[in-house]
């Protein structure tokens, strides 16, 4: 494995895991729940709208520095390990959709009013192309991946043949 890369990736998750504490830490402070003056937004959803975007920007540079990982950690077919990378990757990415939505939502959703379901929706239109490229690759990878996995287990029952272990733990 590249030591960049699995340093790189190291480093992403420790500061997004760290930005998460931090907002949590952050959230019970005294005082944050109140509202600021003239707007119905609280300093907590200030503050988490500035962590969120910190996380978010955090996952969508993970993404792919762990695919990197991931093609050059895994043995295998060439597209197997390359499916599994661009689903990770995928997963990584509709997360960070996911955290931006529930992470924004306390600065700009009091800030629309009754206009607050708009939110949702451009978080969902955002949402649904990796989700429905992610749904499109799971499916496409389905039967190699599969192939793969019946191929080594039962590669791995002919060793234990061979080496003469029964499979109940008796020789």
């Amino acid at each position: 494995m590249d030591h960049d890369t699995v340093r790189t990736v190291g480093k992403l998750l420790i500061a997004t895991l760290s930005a998460i504490l931090l907002l949590s830490l952050i959230s019970v402070l005294p005082g944050v729940d109140r509202v600021i003056p003239g707007t119905p937004v609280t300093f907590v959803g200030v503050v988490g709208a500035i962590v969120t975007v910190a996380i978010v920007a955090l996952l969508l540079y993970l993404a792919p520095a762990l695919a990197s990982l991931l093609r050059s950690a895994l043995e295998g077919p060439p597209a197997v390990v390359d499916d599994i990378a661009s689903i990770v990757q995928l997963l990584v990415v509709f997360l960070a959709v996911i955290v931006a939505h529930r992470g924004l939502a306390p600065l700009f959703v009091p800030l629309l009013g009754d206009a607050g379901w708009t939110y949702d929706v451009v978080f969902l239109a955002i949402a649904l192309p990796p989700l429905a490229i992610l749904a499109a690759r799971l499916y496409v990878s389905l039967e190699p991946i599969s192939e793969l996995l019946a191929e080594r287990v039962t590669r791995g029952d002919e060793r234990d043949e061979q080496a003469g272990i029964d499979g109940t733990g008796g020789e």
